[in-house]
């Protein structure tokens, strides 16, 4: 019975542990979006060098910017692997979703997503973050709708 109870008081630290994870995660996602909303380029840099993972600063990031219903109507933009291209890369996540609201927040596995609306604009960010605390963000992918 001792053994029973010793299991089940592992069990329940062990969600308890998670749940506060995910917490640590989602309120990151959260200011990054409140920091994605400022129009200010030495905040955006500042969360970058403090929530991204050294792996992912380091990583050259490329924007696709699909024109529609036509494949040949896209485009490609690639921002440097440094924290100058992520700055970039805000900038334009800014000029898109600054000003808008966070609609929903779900954990998938190891992704989380984060749902934005800007008055008619929409998307979906997808976070992946380290496996150890700190929980910095170790990926980043956003899909925007409309």
């Amino acid at each position: 019975m001792k053994k029973l109870f010793i299991m089940l008081f592992l069990a329940c630290l062990a969600s308890g542990v998670q749940a506060q994870d995910e917490k640590v995660m989602e309120q990151r996602a959260r200011e990054m979006f409140r920091v994605i909303s400022l129009n200010d380029p030495a905040e955006w840099k500042k969360f970058i060098k403090e929530n991204y993972t050294k792996a992912l600063i380091d990583k050259p990031m490329r924007a696709k910017v699909d024109g529609g219903a036509s494949a040949s109507s896209g485009s490609s933009q690639s921002h440097e692997g440094n924290i100058e291209g992520k700055a970039k890369m805000y900038q334009m996540l800014h000029n898109d979703f600054g000003g808008g609201k966070v609609q929903s927040i779900k954990k998938t596995g190891d992704v989380l997503d984060m749902a934005v609306q800007n008055g008619g604009m929409s998307g979906t960010f997808s976070l992946r973050f380290s496996k150890e605390k700190p929980y910095l963000i170790d990926g980043l992918g956003v899909e925007v709708g409309n």
